[in-house]
């Protein structure tokens, strides 16, 4: 089992097509909507493994600080 918790989910997409392993991808986003949300990176917050190997990954946008 490879730990992809913490990474971008790029970095990690681009690893497992390389190693052909099997993933899904579900997205979570704050209940309340925020415009401090950097929409291009994702990371993974969380994975689990099922019994035929797929990668269930919940991915999350990096959040930024606000520029004044």
């Amino acid at each position: 089992m490879v730990d992809t918790v913490a990474q971008s989910l790029s970095v990690v997409k681009e690893q497992f097509d390389k190693d052909k392993v099997k993933y899904m991808i579900s997205r979570t986003r704050p209940t309340r909507n925020m415009s401090n949300l950097d929409e291009e990176c994702l990371y993974v917050i969380r994975q689990q493994i099922d019994t035929d190997g797929v990668y269930h990954l919940i991915v999350a946008a990096k959040m930024v600080k606000d520029k004044f």
